[in-house]
């Protein structure tokens, strides 16, 4: 935490040294945007911007499992998001700095990047930041998620914030590492690369465990159609109504070497993967993504598909190395399959809004101590963005069907919240 606090205050420091005197002059502007936060505005020659935005989110939850013959009922009220966000830019010299807190996590601080523009299509990030090797919907913040539910330090604590695709193959949607984002344009359309190398370990930036390696990957997106507005291409809902027609379509991918979580967000979770000498080893985990969202006048639709696999030579789950390491075996250590999700949703001029929600998610092997199993994921809910985004209130209901070889479950999770953005 303390190097990510470091790198904050240096690049503050880069935005900040030259403009200071600049509050006390009358080019300077203190101006707040509902649902945006506060931008403070240092002078026109200087160009630097600060944004802070605060989040808060409360809920109501009432969820009934039914398994094993069994009913069981839990309601509990929750703090579902508490965040501070500051971001500092510079256009003068290139430089930007981000810093998101977290209240209702293990870690106070959810996000800390220094970030600099060599020029307007390449730039470069150091630090903790939301990953683009994700599902486009977990590359949102999740004030903006289409279901309003519980979150714990940036993860989907039940799975119903973002369904199935997070719950099974994402978990964290931050990243500590270096990461690189370009743009270009081709007449109309807007295509953007980005490629990275993180730690492989979700929020853990600065872990002290060994024996592991690097996460690479990359991403691409593609917007025949020209660019959405503002953020609008990776968020749920089309709360900008957009004026003409809007497509984004998306690849990506990424490779984990030596990941000991089995979804590669965490560390230390996976025990019992040795080489040839009993050594304790871990398999690399890879997955692939592709996505789209198309939005209109107020109506969003958007698709996603997610496939896991693992691969390692040479791997055993014995110190005497007798037993080998096979991919349905690595089943039951990893999160290995394939998962679809479909969903849609309109916001009324009037600041209503209705969505629905289909998630499929497929074992690579269905087997007894599959990390994965058969699910379907329905959810359907009703949302009222009153000034922007600033005032939500939202309800909705949730529905998920588990099934393996040895248990049979159904679960309705009914959710009610607030959420303040100033």
């Amino acid at each position: 935490m303390k190097k990510i606090l470091f790198f904050f205050c240096l690049a503050f420091t880069f935005t900040n040294s030259d403009v200071m005197g600049q509050l006390v002059q009358p080019d300077s502007t203190f101006t707040y945007i509902n649902g945006e936060g506060t931008f403070i505005k240092l002078g026109k020659g200087e160009g630097t911007v600060i944004n802070l935005l605060s989040a808060l989110q409360s809920g109501v939850q009432y969820s009934r499992l039914d398994s094993l013959s069994k009913k069981t009922n839990n309601s509990k009220m929750s703090l579902n998001l508490a965040r501070i966000y500051l971001t500092a830019t510079n256009a003068r010299y290139g430089v930007s700095a981000g810093m998101v807190t977290d209240f209702t996590g293990t870690s106070p601080i959810l996000e800390g990047w220094i970030a600099y523009d060599f020029n307007k299509r390449v730039k470069l990030v150091l630090g903790q930041k939301q990953t683009h090797t994700n599902n486009r919907l977990a590359m949102g913040d999740e004030r903006y998620a289409q279901t309003m539910g519980q979150t714990i330090a940036g993860k989907s604590n039940d799975g119903i914030a973002y369904g199935g695709l997070m719950q099974n193959f994402v978990g964290a949607t931050r990243e500590g590492g270096l990461f690189v984002e370009t743009n270009f344009s081709i007449n109309e359309m807007r295509i953007y690369p980005s490629f990275s190398i993180t730690t492989g370990e979700g929020q853990n930036f600065f872990t002290s465990q060994g024996n592991m390696g690097f996460k690479y990957g990359g991403r691409l997106d593609i917007m025949p159609l020209g660019d959405f507005t503002k953020n609008n291409a990776y968020i749920a809902h089309d709360i900008y109504r957009e004026a003409k027609p809007k497509l984004a379509i998306g690849i990506a991918a990424s490779y984990n070497q030596k990941a000991s979580n089995p979804i590669g967000s965490e560390t230390g979770l996976i025990t019992g993967i040795y080489d040839k000498a009993g050594v304790a080893k871990f398999a690399d985990y890879r997955k692939l993504v592709a996505d789209f969202a198309f939005k209109t006048s107020g109506f969003a639709l958007i698709g996603e598909y997610v496939v896991s696999t693992v691969t390692g030579k040479d791997l055993f789950t014995n110190v005497a190395a007798t037993n080998q390491l096979t991919a349905e075996v690595a089943s039951s250590y990893y999160n290995i399959g394939q998962a679809f999700n479909i969903q849609s949703s309109y916001v009324f001029k009037s600041g209503w809004a209705v969505d629905g929600r289909y998630a499929i998610v497929k074992p690579e092997f269905n087997i007894a101590g599959s990390k994965i199993t058969d699910q379907k994921w329905a959810s359907f809910g009703i949302n009222k963005f009153i000034k922007n985004n600033a005032l939500r209130i939202g309800i909705n209901t949730n529905y998920i069907e588990n099934s393996s070889p040895t248990f049979s479950s159904k679960k309705w999770i009914n959710n009610l919240a607030v959420q303040i953005v100033l």
